[in-house]
Order: structure tokens, then sequence, then C-alpha cells
């Protein structure tokens, strides 16, 4: 029995003659009459009883009274939901970020997620760009902000929303400080303290200390903050996102020192699954990320 049956039907009980019925669903009397027709062929009873007041209830109608309406609303309470879903009323967005699209983005994005969609549902996981990127392919996640792997899956879509630089950074004691050309056998003179989950990072790094043997020459540590917190001893190089100095650079703190044989430039990334089909809050998530990639003045505008 489909929905616009039990729709008139209701409709009928409620309002006693035709015609309304018909006006309210946009339909003619006679199918109206056709419809309650076709329920009580279906069921082989009678719904209604006429007279000069109306359409009746019978036993039978009652009955179906009963069980219909609620059919009717779960109807209209499903409609909605999709209609809400649709809108970015209701539901859930997932995010994943590698550690500095995550540390320049998420809070402004998640921010404006939550005061835009105040009833959304939201989740970040931090993880390294082949992580995240294996998520979204999953769809485990909706949205990614990476660092590029050189390695762009088919099944995603990558738009470049900006380029961060790689910096040696260092303290102002250490003895490499007032050096203005920095070689590479300067930069194994002193331990290389690398964050053991950024990939893209350290492969930037090999590919420009290459041969390197990295267990000879650095230490692997687990957080930005403690390795800007061990440079500040002068005894090791980093290479860090310039991004992520701001503070220390102000406050002279740590040093940065521009490397001349090798720009170490790094595409930011905005990635989501070809499949995923856009609704009203897809869009508003990827404007928000544009915007503010124009905001940080870290692309063209």
């Amino acid at each position: 029995m489909n929905n616009l049956k039990l729709q008139a039907f209701c409709l009928l009980v409620n309002l006693k003659k035709l015609a309304p019925v018909a006006k309210e669903l946009g339909i003619t009397a006679p199918t109206v009459s056709f419809h309650i027709r076709s329920i009580e062929e279906e069921y082989g009873v009678r719904l209604f009883r006429t007279n000069a007041g109306g359409y009746r209830l019978t036993e039978a109608g009652e009955g179906l009274y009963h069980y219909a309406r609620q059919i009717v609303q779960l109807q209209k309470d499903m409609n909605q939901f999709f209609e809400n879903l649709i809108e970015g009323n209701i539901g859930s967005i997932r995010l994943g970020a590698s550690g500095l699209p995550a540390h320049i983005f998420m809070p402004d994005i998640i921010d404006q997620i939550s005061t835009a969609y105040p009833d959304i549902r939201i989740s970040l996981e931090v993880k390294t760009a082949p992580e995240i990127e294996r998520k979204l392919i999953l769809q485990e996640l909706d949205f990614g902000l990476i660092m590029e792997t050189k390695q762009e899956d088919p099944t995603l879509i990558y738009e470049t929303i900006g380029e961060d630089s790689l910096v040696l950074a260092l303290s102002p004691t250490h003895e490499l400080a007032t050096k203005k050309d920095i070689s590479k056998s300067d930069v194994l003179k002193s331990k290389i303290l690398l964050h053991t989950s950024s990939s893209s990072t350290n492969h930037f790094i090999e590919k420009w200390l290459e041969p390197f043997a990295p267990s000879t020459y650095t230490i692997e540590l687990d957080s930005v903050s403690t390795i800007k917190k061990m440079l500040t001893y002068g005894k090791t190089l980093a290479f860090i996102s310039v991004a992520l100095m701001d503070e220390e650079l102000k406050s002279g703190t740590l040093l940065k020192k521009e490397l001349n044989d090798i720009k170490l430039t790094r595409k930011i990334q905005l990635v989501y699954p070809k499949c995923r089909l856009d609704s009203k809050i897809d869009e508003f998530v990827k404007r928000v990320i544009h915007n503010l990639a124009c905001e940080y003045r870290i692309i063209e505008s």
C-alpha cells in the first residue's frame, strides 16, 4: 500500500469530505475515492459510513486509522530526516589531518562548522598523510588536509590549497647560528631531530641529505613542541615548517636558516573521495578551507 493512499485516508477521517482532501493532496476528488476503494478492496472491509455529516469510520476504519496515522507520520519524519541531512542540520562530519594542517587549519575549521551547524557531530583524527589517505579511500573520513605524499590515489580528489616551506631550525647558541651558507656536511655534524609521525617532512630531509643514515644522525621525537624545546639547548638541528615557528622566531628563542642548494617546499592538499555526493555542509567545509588558506596567505589569491 503506497503512502499517498494512507494520506488520503487519514485526511478524509479528519476533513470528512472529498473536496478538501483532494485540494490538500493536489489531486481530484474521484482519485481520492479511488484510493479509499483500493484500500477497502485490498483488505475486504468497509472503512467509512457516509451520511449528511460526511464520512464516518467503521470499526475496521478505526483500526486502520490507528496504524495509518503512525505510518504517515513516520514517513513525514523520514522525509524530514533526509531533508535535514542534505541541508546539514543533522549528521556528522569526519575530518582528518596530518600534523601541520591540523595545527594551522583545524581549530578554525571546527569552530566555523560548529558555529554554522551546531547540531552536527564533528570528529578529527590527526595522523600521517598516508594514514589519512587510507581512511579516506575506505570512506572512514569525509575530508582530509595533508601534506603532499607524491602518490595520489585515483579514487580521491586532491585540491592544492597552499604551500609550506621547511627551514633549518636552530638555537641562537648553536655553532651554526652565525654561519651564512650551511652545507650538508655542516648539518651532519649535529644530531637532527625528526618528528616520528611526519613522514612527508622526513621524505624531504632524506632526499636532501642522500645518502642518509637516520639511525646515526637522528633523534626521533613524537612532539613538535618537544623538538622545539630540545633545539633551545643549542646541540641539535631540525627541519620544521616555518608556520610552526612563528612564536619562537618572534621571541628570538630559535632561528631559521634557508638552504641555498634546495628549496624544501610542500603542497598542502584538501583531499576527499571522488564518490562522495556533495551536501550543503560539504560545500560549506570546502569553502571554509579555501577561505582560510587565502586568509593565512599560504596560497596565491
